[in-house]
Order: structure tokens, then C-alpha cells, then sequence
């Protein structure tokens, strides 16, 4: 297909090259056991391999053990009980390995590495500096016997009543949508320091922020101030409260427009009371229309109840721009956009089956190479159909497609470094 020219090693392994100097420099400290063969290269290399096959570290390990054996010059020694001298760290030493990096260490590596994939996409002029920010959080069943306050209790999850609960940020910029950051939180844990945190930290890195898409889990007065500080826009679904209810019917009866303005504040018992003005859109779900549904009620074809439900309502911080009908329009069909987080989500459980590790370290690193791995086919997928369309032609890249060239890629190198014979 014409893509060596655009992925050579270099750039396409890059993010797993930063991943294992993430990891070296904060285990320098390992002491190497007495005999042992391996670098850290050695066990990340099994754990990157078993991301991308998409199977278990033990499978993985295998298999590449028995592919640089098959394909290595001479004869394997061959212990007294039988056994053959591996190349490759059996799933025990792998797992002990993993387990030995800290919680606190993994986020850090996480940090660094998504920070060294998002500038690397910048200065290859695939995003731009402003870019817009999806928040939302996700969450991954527990099944085992910890009781702390980093296992929340759940009921949406099948064979368990416990779950981890992750806050994950992604950006969206020209078209292209990269995770970056991931954090677990804690029962009782605020999440408004979280995400201010997070926000400032892409500041420092030189981006700006464009719109920030929350769902109304986040529906909080102090947040949308703070973020409206920083030079964001946030788009939130807004909760149907007595005064936003009235909105909908004074539009049902053509008292007043599609568009309100509203005073959204912190409630009087609070410490630090917030406010900020928004403006609320009234926008049709998908199967409906606003001049349907306001003609079938002033027609009494549906009572207010009815009306009511086949709408539903957005706020957002930023002014009305040009015309108000088609701004509101714009405005109610660009957070579609935040079910770009939803369909990431489904894809990185397609990269990996979800681990169930009781260890959060271990499952920080598989949601941080899951995350790597997505990230590296967006990245792939915009060079490809950029350079297509140069071409005048239109070439697809699939996850599958990014999967498997990076296996291919992988085994290559390691066949060059390890003076195998392809």
C-alpha cells in the first residue's frame, strides 16, 4: 500500500522505545537476580507482544520464545530434565516483574509517555495547538477480595458488586482522537481538582483549550467557572430542573426561542458558592424534529409530558456567534463529538481482553499501553489518508491493520538486534 515511506521503525516503535525508558528510569533500582540473563527491554517486550496479539502474557511468552528459537543459528542448550534455554522471560518472571512498579511510579510513567506521543503528533502537524477536551469515566469490575477505598461497589457490572473506577481524558483536534490521561479514583474522592489538574497540566505542555465535553455526571457550577478561567468552553448536558423544565415549555407554547440564557450557581448551603451564565439549547433526539414535535403539540396530537421527553437540553459557556438558530445547531451536533471517548473505550477492549489483576499498578500499565496502541493507529490513520489523498486515491487503515504491521515491525527489529536470520 505505499506505507513504509510514512511508518519506518523509527516513528512507529517510538512509543514503545519512550515506554521502555519510562519504565528504566524509575527502576533503576531493581537489583538484576544472580544469573539472569534479561534486560528490562526482555520483560517489556513479552508485555508490549501480548498487547498487541491481544492474548495472555503466558501465550505470548511462548510464542515468542518458540519464534526466535526456531529462527536462531545453532542448537539451544538443553538442560538435564529436558527443558531448552529460553530466549524470551517465561509469564512468572514477566508478572514479577510488572508487579514490582509501583502504583505511584506507573502514573508517572503513564504522564510521560502519553505527554512524548501527544507533542510527537503535534510537531508532525497532525492536531493543533488548541484542541478540545473529552471527559468521562469508565469503569472495570473487580472480582477479588480487596475492601479499600480504590475498589468502588457497583451494580452495572456482570458476576460482581466491585469495580475500579477510572477518569480518562482524550482530545480531539482536526478530526483526530488521542487519549491523554488516565486516573483512578478513589471512594469519596473530588473529582473537580482531578480535572482542573489535568487541564492545566496540557496548558503547560503549549496547548489551548477549545470545548470541553463532559457528561452530566460532572454537572457542577464550580467547575465550569474554573474551566471558563482557563480559556475553555464547556458543552454539558443539562439536568432537567424546575426552571430548565419551564424553558421547554415556554418553547412548546412559543412563549420564547430554542436558545435561553441561565445563571447556573453553587447550591446556598455550600462553602464557596459559584456562578456562571450559560446559555441552554433545546435540541430534538435523533428520530425527532423541533417543528414536528412543536406542531404535534400545539396540534394536541401529544400532551407537554410526551413533548417533553423527545428533547433534551445542552449548556454551554461560550456566546451566541453569528446567527442564533444555526449557531445552536452547530453547537448541539458538535458534542456528538464526546461519543468519540464511548467508541475509544470499545476499540482499546478490542486492542486487549480487560485484565483482572488484582494489582492497580499492573492494570494501570495495561490501560497505558492499550492507550499507546490506540493512539498509534489514530496517528497511522491520519498519515495514511492524508498522504492518499494527495495521491487522489482513499486508503483505509483499521486498528486490525495497524495491530498486525506493528507485530511484523516488532519482530523485525528484534530479528535485526538479535542477529536473527529472517
Amino acid at each position: 500500500m505505499g506505507i513504509k515511506s510514512l511508518l519506518s521503525n523509527d516513528s512507529i516503535l517510538s512509543f514503545f522505545k519512550k515506554f521502555c525508558a519510562a519504565v528504566t528510569s524509575h527502576t533503576w533500582w531493581f537489583k538484576k537476580a544472580r544469573n539472569s540473563r534479561y534486560e528490562h527491554e526482555d520483560f517489556l517486550k513479552v508485555f508490549f507482544f501480548s498487547e498487541i496479539l491481544g492474548r495472555s502474557i503466558h501465550n505470548s511468552s511462548e510464542l515468542l520464545n518458540e519464534h526466535f528459537l526456531r529462527k536462531k543459528k545453532g542448537r539451544p542448550r538443553i538442560f538435564a530434565d529436558g527443558r531448552r534455554k529460553r530466549a524470551i522471560p517465561h509469564q512468572t518472571d514477566v508478572n514479577k516483574y510488572l508487579r514490582r512498579i509501583g502504583f505511584r511510579k506507573a502514573q508517572k510513567i503513564l504522564r510521560e509517555c502519553l505527554d512524548d506521543q501527544l507533542l510527537d503528533v503535534l510537531n508532525k502537524g497532525l492536531i493543533s495547538e488548541r484542541i478540545n477536551v473529552i471527559i468521562d469515566f469508565t469503569e472495570h469490575p473487580y472480582y477479588g477480595k480487596r475492601e479499600d477505598n480504590m475498589i468502588k461497589g457497583t451494580n452495572r457490572q456482570k458476576g460482581t458488586k466491585k469495580m475500579r473506577h477510572y477518569l480518562v481524558f482524550s482530545i480531539l483536534s482536526r478530526d483526530t482522537h488521542l487519549y491523554a490521561g488516565l486516573k483512578q479514583v478513589a471512594s469519596g474522592q473530588s473529582k473537580i481538582p482531578i480535572i482542573l489538574k489535568s487541564l492545566q497540566h496540557l496548558l503547560d505542555l503549549g496547548f489551548k483549550l477549545g470545548f470541553i465535553l463532559m457528561d452530566r455526571e460532572f454537572y457542577r457550577a464550580e467547575l465550569l467557572d474554573k474551566i471558563k478561567g482557563m480559556g475553555g468552553e464547556v458543552i454539558i448536558p443539562a439536568k432537567k430542573y424546575k426552571k430548565i423544565n419551564q424553558f421547554l415549555t415556554d418553547y412548546l407554547k412559543g412563549i420564547h426561542g430554542r436558545v435561553r440564557k441561565y445563571t447556573f450557581s453553587s447550591k446556598t448551603a455550600a462553602r464557596c458558592r459559584f456562578s456562571r451564565h450559560v446559555y441552554v439549547i433545546i435540541k430534538a433526539k435523533n428520530q425527532f424534529t423541533l417543528q414536528g414535535i412543536k406542531r404535534d403539540y400545539k396540534a394536541g396530537e401529544i400532551s407537554l409530558d410526551d413533548a417533553r421527553k423527545c428533547l433534551f437540553l445542552i449548556m454551554t459557556t461560550q456566546k451566541p456567534r453569528s446567527k442564533m438558530s444555526s449557531w445552536a445547531s452547530r453547537t448541539a451536533l458538535f458534542y456528538r463529538k464526546r461519543w468519540l471517548i464511548e467508541t475509544g473505550f470499545s476499540d482499546l477492549n478490542r486492542i486487549n481482553r480487560r485484565w483482572k489483576s488484582n494489582y492497580d499498578n499492573v492494570r494501570y500499565l495495561d490501560m497505558l499501553a492499550r492507550m499507546l496502541l490506540y493512539n498509534s493507529w489514530k496517528m497511522n490513520r491520519k498519515l495514511i489518508q492524508t498522504s492518499s489523498r494527495n495521491r487522489g486515491k482513499r486508503l483505509e487503515w483499521t486498528l486490525i491493520q495497524n495491530q498486525d504491521f506493528l507485530m511484523k515491525i516488532l519482530l523485525s527489529s528484534e530479528k535485526k538486534s538479535s542477529g536473527v536470520i529472517g
